[in-house]
C-alpha cells in the first residue's frame, strides 16, 4: 500500500500546459507496472477537496487478494461515493 500520486488530483484543466507536471504524478506506480506486478488505485479520501489515491499493489499471480483487500476497504469507507468539490 502506498499513494497514488505525489500530491492530490489537479483541478479540471489546470495543468494542461504542463505535460511534464502531469507526467510526475504517475512516478509511483511506475515500479509496480515495470516490476509486472498488478496495481490499483482506490479513493482514500480528499485533500483541501481534491481526490487522494491510495495505491494497492499486489505479488505476482495474487490479483484475488489485492482484490479482497480492496472490496473489504469499500466496505468500511464510503470515499467511493463522494464527489469533489465543484463536481455535481
Amino acid at each position: 500500500m502506498g499513494p497514488t500520486a505525489p500530491s492530490t488530483a489537479f483541478k479540471a484543466g489546470e495543468k494542461a500546459d504542463d505535460p511534464v507536471a502531469m507526467y510526475l504524478q504517475d512516478v509511483y506506480t511506475i515500479a509496480t507496472n515495470l516490476a509486472g506486478l498488478p496495481g490499483m488505485s482506490i479513493p482514500a479520501g480528499f485533500s483541501n477537496g481534491l481526490p487522494v489515491g491510495l495505491q494497492l499493489m499486489g505479488n505476482y499471480f495474487d490479483e484475488t487478494r489485492m482484490l479482497d483487500v480492496a472490496h473489504a476497504y469499500q466496505q468500511v469507507t464510503d470515499w467511493h461515493l463522494a464527489m469533489p468539490k465543484g463536481i455535481e
